[in-house]
């Protein structure tokens, strides 16, 4: 005999009408779950690991407690995956009690920064290489760059590359980049490196 009711209708439950109300109210808030705490301390993991991005004076201006600070320093000393893998996770223990804003705050803007270094290194290069002019204005943000090296670079990089478009067949393809045109921007990005860490620590 068929059960009384809409056939195939799962919603509610004729035991104990009067728990109904009480069971279709908002769930009790247990916490977070295992999933998500294992999530959160592999991030605090992550966290610790990538406080070694920053250059050494910008990671000593970051206040923290001295045995966070002796830990970071050691695991930067380990070699070994195991133990790089251990002290990461103690690392990630003693972020737990931290405010840990600041740390990823410095992150972001270093790795933004380094991002832009390389951005302007490829604007300074293309700005050398269509013209000489452009060595006057990188020398006066650059004092201590040398003029003579820098020139006899960009003369050799403009004959290299002009070598490897007349050696094209496709005229219309772009043109290959040579061994001289990648050491001038490792050049350049050098010096703004420099300049970008030395600004990120004032």
């Amino acid at each position: 005999m068929a059960a009384s009711g809409k056939s195939g209708s799962t919603k509610g439950s004729d035991w104990r009408p009067d728990l109904r109300s009480a069971l279709d109210s908002e769930p009790e808030d247990f916490g977070p779950s295992k999933t998500q705490v294992k999530q959160a301390m592999h991030e605090l993991q992550d966290l610790g690991l990538a406080l070694l991005e920053l250059p050494p004076a910008q990671l000593a201006a970051l206040e923290m407690e001295d045995r966070l600070r002796n830990a970071l320093v050691e695991l930067q000393r380990l070699t070994s995956r195991e133990a790089i893998r251990r002290q990461a996770q103690f690392i990630g223990k003693m972020l737990r009690e931290a405010e840990v804003e600041p740390y990823r705050a410095a992150i972001h803007a270093w790795r933004h920064g380094q991002n832009k270094v390389l951005q302007d290194a490829e604007v300074w290069r293309t700005k050398l290489l269509d013209d000489d002019a452009a060595v006057t204005e990188w020398a006066a943000l650059f004092p201590e760059t040398n003029l003579q090296q820098l020139r006899s670079l960009i003369r050799t990089t403009r004959r290299e590359q002009t070598r490897l478009q007349d050696s094209m067949p496709d005229k219309e393809a772009p043109v290959p980049k040579g061994r001289l045109y990648r050491e001038l921007f490792q050049k350049l990005r050098i010096a703004l490196q420099q300049r970008f860490e030395q600004q990120s620590v004032v």
